[in-house]
């Protein structure tokens, strides 16, 4: 792989808890974490983001890692360093091995050897029946500022959509607090909108805050909102390679009372 930094960035995105699990598929790598039953957050490295991709497919190829020490070790030669990286998984119980070699200095190179849990199953929270009902595409920027605008003392989110002007409406609450945003699909932080009956969804507001990081270094952001409420968030991370890796958050609403 030509870039460990853009790797770590990814990886980066999904850091809100102390170990992700690691699942190596055929198609490319995917690492999973979840915050209770409430939010799961994924990031993708599709197998031609490699220069060389195996896995074997008589196995599973799943395990728990440290996020902290995975991104640490990624980022071993500075924030501001490219760096190739190889990376081996030889079985159950092995540890995960890097070799990183910068890009600015051909005679220097390091490995890290970073230990592996096993891995318990990660919650299936898409249901394939569950119809979709309003699906939204913003420019990830706008979105962030978006976010960051929002009263801190707020604690939860009310998402109103519809096909009737102002289209997206946002609402954030709190116990003093409450603020309102009116976003009509003509909007220019709005890029695709559909949604054919109105629908309102509830959230915890930090659940939504922890999109926060991969906003940061995306370029557009996909919210899909199923019929049971179920948020799912599609992050596309910017690469000048025009490779694509993503990230995807799917969080659970609150229920009425």
């Amino acid at each position: 792989m030509d870039s460990g930094k853009t790797l770590c960035s990814l990886i980066k995105a999904i850091q809100f808890q102390e170990c992700a699990v690691f699942c190596a598929m055929q198609e490319g790598l995917k690492l999973t974490v979840e915050e209770g039953k409430c939010v799961q957050a994924s990031a993708y490295i599709p197998a031609d983001n490699f220069n060389e991709y195996h896995v074997r497919d008589d196995v599973d190829v799943m395990f728990k890692i440290s996020i902290a020490v995975l991104t640490e070790c990624l980022n071993i030669f500075g924030s501001a360093e490219e760096s190739s990286l190889k990376m081996y998984y030889r079985c159950e119980g092995s540890p995960l091995l890097l070799v990183l070699q910068p890009q600015s200095f051909s005679n220097v190179m390091t490995d890290c050897e970073i230990s592996t849990q096993t891995a318990e199953s990660v919650l299936e929270l898409r249901d394939e029946d569950t119809e979709e009902v309003a699906k939204l595409v913003l420019k990830a920027p706008a979105f962030l500022s978006l976010l960051v605008d929002m009263e801190k003392t707020c604690d939860i989110i009310e998402i109103n959509l519809s096909p009737e002007h102002p289209n997206v409406s946002i609402v954030t609450y709190g116990m003093q607090d409450r603020s309102c945003i009116d976003m009509p699909k003509s909007s220019d932080m709005v890029q695709s909108f559909n949604c054919e009956k109105s629908v309102t969804l509830k959230y915890q507001l930090q659940h939504i805050r922890l999109i926060m990081k991969a906003l940061a270094v995306s370029s557009k952001v996909v919210l899909r909102c199923s019929s049971n409420g179920l948020l799912l968030l599609q992050l596309k991370l910017e690469k000048e390679d025009q490779r694509q890796m993503f990230s995807e958050f799917y969080i659970v609403p609150l229920l009425d009372d």
